[in-house]
């Protein structure tokens, strides 16, 4: 598995010819496939929900983009290009491969009724630069802007995140006005199982899976259960005065029903997650319960005294190898840029433009950890559709499951 980080530096090269030119050429290359595209009417069906989960489902007719990608047209549409072109020729090659990169997100979006049919603009001005015009040497990169004539040089030995990226290999860089993105990607052996990330919560279990996605397990009969016999073992407790071996006994009917329904919980919660991910190593992070009880609300402590973590963990560790990580700051650091975040209202909102839940972001982070990455990523708003960190935006869990009391394999319920 191909692991990639993207950062950005600054810089005082002497672009702007090259920036211009670049997009000229993007928004020729755009406009030549556009024109031939094919379109296609094909009839889609849609619904919309008329209560009680039944939904009313119709038909309608939309006409498919179907862009033109044979190697007889690039061909012509690169040599096409290349009249007049005065920089080096895989600036071009660049721009046709970038071209289908923004028509396939328009596409994509179109499909879905988010964009119209109109051809795209390119606004930003930028450049994106193939390996094939980079010389690499230790943590100097020298860029080919006209061969033999001109190139622009970069060393990041001084940058802030040198030493996280040694070794790593240098991909594509992206050349704006005052910035340059550059990419580094590592590959990451798995030893036949597949690493997952889980943050443990109050009322979940947060599953960041890199193939099925973010997967909330609810814990909420598991809190429901603790809080309801608590309640009836309190009321007890505070009339024990008035018939004490009476109520004595009761309290010890209750404590241990309290502790066999939760250890029944626990027991199918265990089998549940390894038969839901089998050949999977589980990532958990090393907490401190009584460190989180000492600043915290009598109310909230209660709640976190109901917490199972521990006992989750150790019932699964006899099932599926388990791994522990450092806990700092997993559900405050952006997976783009690195920066700290706060939560409001369950989200978290960076300057660089990255929005998520802050359960979903607990849960990929420590997968992160688990696969020895750290913490921080590229901005991804101002880079393409297919660059990295371009996948992390705001979403919902895929799928919600809760413990079947009664079955072997969780109950998927809509999330």
């Amino acid at each position: 598995m191909k692991i990639v980080l993207t950062y950005k530096v600054t810089h005082n090269w002497a672009v702007d010819n090259l920036l211009i030119e670049y997009q000229r050429i993007l928004q020729r290359a755009i406009d030549e496939i556009w024109e031939n595209t094919t379109w296609k009417e094909k009839k889609i069906q849609h619904r919309y929900p008329i209560g009680n989960g039944k939904y009313k489902y119709y038909e309608t007719t939309r006409l498919i983009p179907y862009f033109p990608k044979s190697n007889g047209f690039k061909r012509e549409l690169r040599n096409e290009l290349l009249k007049n072109w005065p920089f080096a020729k895989h600036y071009v090659d660049s721009a046709i491969k970038t071209a289908y990169s923004i028509l396939e997100s328009w596409r994509q979006n179109y499909l879905k009724g988010r964009r119209k049919r109109r051809k795209p603009v390119v606004k930003r001005k930028f450049v994106r630069v193939k390996t094939t015009l980079m010389k690499v040497e230790g943590s100097k990169i020298r860029i080919t802007v006209k061969p033999r004539e001109e190139y622009l040089e970069l060393d990041y030995s001084g940058e802030w995140f040198y030493e996280r990226i040694k070794g790593w290999k240098a991909g594509e860089l992206i050349i704006r006005e005052k910035n340059v993105y550059l990419t580094f990607s590592k590959e990451v052996e798995f030893t036949g199982r597949i690493k997952i990330g889980i943050d443990s919560n109050l009322m979940s279990l947060d599953v960041y899976h890199p193939e099925k996605g973010w997967i909330r397990v609810d814990l909420s009969e598991l809190h429901r259960i603790a809080e309801t016999y608590d309640g009836i073992i309190d009321k007890l407790k505070s009339i024990q005065r008035k018939a004490p071996k009476r109520i004595g006994m009761l309290l010890k009917k209750y404590y241990t029903r309290r502790k066999n329904r939760i250890e029944d919980f626990l027991n199918k919660l265990a089998v549940q997650l390894s038969r839901e991910f089998p050949d999977a190593h589980f990532i958990f992070e090393d907490l401190n319960k009584s460190k989180m009880l000492e600043n915290g609300s009598r109310k909230f402590n209660r709640k976190l005294s109901r917490s199972t973590w521990g006992r989750i963990v150790q019932k699964l560790s006899y099932r599926a190898p388990i791994e522990f990580v450092n806990p700092a700051y997993t559900s405050s650091t952006c997976p783009r840029c690195g920066s700290g975040l706060e939560s409001q209202n369950g989200l978290v909102v960076c300057e660089c433009g990255f929005i998520a839940d802050r359960q979903f972001l607990g849960a990929f982070n420590i997968w992160v950890r688990g696969v020895g990455v750290p913490l921080s990523g590229g901005e991804a708003g101002d880079l393409l559709p297919d660059e990295p960190g371009g996948e992390l935006r705001r979403m919902s869990p895929k799928s919600v499951v809760r413990v079947d009391l009664r079955g072997r394999t969780f109950t998927h319920v809509p999330p």
